[in-house]
């Protein structure tokens, strides 16, 4: 059977209890706002920092909000490192009135929704620095690695603005690329034409060209590694990641060997993909989520 043919219960067996099916895109931020709860919770009683490695995109967090105000928890013991941020012609973080700032993303739909005494000390709110990249290398390496990393995956397999190397001009091969490190770069064509149709609606005058981004080696570094998966286009790039070989050329697939994956995907992003040749306006799905 050709991957791309493959359903879940097709699967080997080594991804049998690593993947998790649920209806809609609502259901699944719940179950990683439960997740997420349920780390900071146990952190918490150890007296313990929670370190989060947090993607934008693929996550709603106020959905962790609502699950925060349920069980009555605090995120003083928090520490977050966003994956990356766009940068603007003088290689500087995009101020936060840009309409593509992460740390605006990140403050109006989880930080700043919470009360301020509950909120994770500024220090601990982190995101890679173009000036300094290396503070978080020395950061997760100081830790052992995040407790746990989200993410999802864009059109060309990249997980943060990890694309193959061949699109950066980066060493083109495995091992170089296991290893890149939090560094700033030019966002390649593929990511930008993705980001142009699912993003800004065509407007490319608003898309920076430059970004920071942490690299493969600090998110491998995680204990624990959770990908999602919603979107329509996603059901032919989780296949080849899980059933393709490992290949800097699709950097998702170097999380095949991850000791601690685990798989959440909504029922739109599982079922096999079928090639529109009409190439839909993508109205019909909606619902599940851009």
């Amino acid at each position: 059977m050709n991957m791309q043919e493959m359903r879940v219960a097709d699967l080997p067996a080594q991804w049998g209890d690593k993947i998790t099916v649920v209806p809609n895109i609502g259901v699944l931020h719940q179950a990683i706002a439960a997740e997420f709860a349920d780390l900071l919770e146990a952190k918490q009683k150890r007296g313990e920092m929670l370190t989060a490695i947090c993607p934008v995109g693929p996550l709603d967090y106020r959905a962790f909000v609502e699950e925060l105000r349920r069980r009555g928890l605090s995120c003083r013991n928090l520490r977050t490192v966003n994956m990356d941020e766009y940068l603007d012609d003088d290689d500087q973080l995009i101020p936060t009135d840009h309409p593509l700032s992460f740390r605006r993303f990140m403050d109006e739909t989880f930080f700043g929704l919470l009360d301020p005494k509950d909120r994770p000390l500024p220090e601990n709110i982190i995101f890679p620095e173009p000036d300094c990249p290396e503070k978080v290398t020395e950061l997760i390496d100081e830790i052992g690695g995040a407790d746990i990393c989200w993410a999802g995956f864009g059109i060309t397999g990249h997980v943060a603005f990890n694309d193959p190397p061949t699109m950066l001009g980066e060493s083109d091969d495995l091992e170089s690329f296991r290893n890149c490190k939090t560094r700033t770069l030019t966002i390649s064509p593929m990511s930008t034409a993705q980001m142009l149709m699912g993003g800004t609606k065509g407007n490319a005058d608003v898309l920076p060209t430059r970004a920071v981004t942490i690299g493969m080696y600090e998110m491998l570094k995680s204990k624990r590694f959770h990908l999602t998966f919603m979107r329509n286009w996603h059901a032919g790039l989780w296949r080849r990641a899980l059933l393709g070989p490992i290949t800097q050329n699709f950097p998702g697939s170097l999380l095949q060997n991850h000791p601690a994956l685990t798989i959440t995907m909504t029922e739109l992003a599982a079922a096999p993909p079928l090639v529109d040749t009409a190439q839909a306006t993508g109205e019909e799905s909606a619902g599940e989520g851009g």
